[in-house]
């Protein structure tokens, strides 16, 4: 059975879509603190804020890894928290994990429509143009706005990690506006519609795109 991972799963989009997974999949839920996950759930602790322990459990995680999910997230607070977690703990795990992906595997980072370029300053447009990785960590370091300018951030690592994974199918998925505890309780999407636009990207056909920022299957503009 291939096996997923998947970080921030211990609820809302995270929970559902690893629920959905472990119909096919063996599955890993990567969460802070284990004692929130459900019951008789494969659980790997993971701060994806601490390079330690995004270290320490890219070092447990055995391979071959056919999925892997990037789906923790930071709405509000300082700046360098937000993107701690949205971009460099994705980028961090999956350079960890790169040598542990299966050929063809899956490798999801959930994004948001306020990540799109049209919607942040040219400053920040310019040095998205083509960074690198340690472009990208500088930039966490002294980050130039929230959550929108680092979903901006994890859109381009999106597509220079589809050019470091060539084996790989690498895209960004935008679930929509969801009702999650981020999302709250007026917004439009179910948990389920939102955790299907995910999914998606989880289960593409070998030949799938990979580079791309998506929503319910469709390109959208990054």
């Amino acid at each position: 059975m291939p096996t997923a991972l998947v970080t921030g799963a211990s609820r809302g989009i995270g929970l559902a879509v690893a629920r959905d997974l472990a119909k096919d999949h063996d599955v890993i839920l990567a969460v802070r603190d284990p004692g929130t996950a459900p019951a008789g759930s494969r659980v790997e602790r993971l701060d994806v804020s601490d390079p330690d322990s995004i270290a320490a459990c890219a070092a447990h995680v055995a391979g071959p890894l056919d999925v892997l999910v990037n789906n923790a997230g930071v709405y509000t607070g300082p700046a360098r928290e937000i993107w701690a977690v949205n971009v460099r703990g994705p980028l961090l795990l999956t350079r960890a994990l790169a040598g542990k992906l299966a050929k063809g595997a899956r490798v999801v980072m959930v994004t948001s429509g306020l990540g799109s370029l049209s919607g942040q300053p040219e400053s920040l447009i310019r040095r998205l143009k083509d960074p690198t990785f340690d472009d990208f960590l500088a930039l966490c370091e002294r980050p130039p706005g929230g959550y929108g300018p680092s979903k901006a951030a994890l859109n381009a690592l999106t597509r220079r990690f589809a050019r470091e994974l060539p084996d790989a199918r690498v895209n960004a998925v935008c679930p929509g506006w969801v009702r999650t505890e981020m999302g709250g309780p007026g917004a439009p999407r179910s948990v389920e519609q939102g955790a299907a636009s995910v999914l998606w990207a989880c289960r593409l056909p070998p030949d799938g795109p990979t580079g791309g920022v998506f929503r319910d299957g469709h390109p959208i503009a990054w």
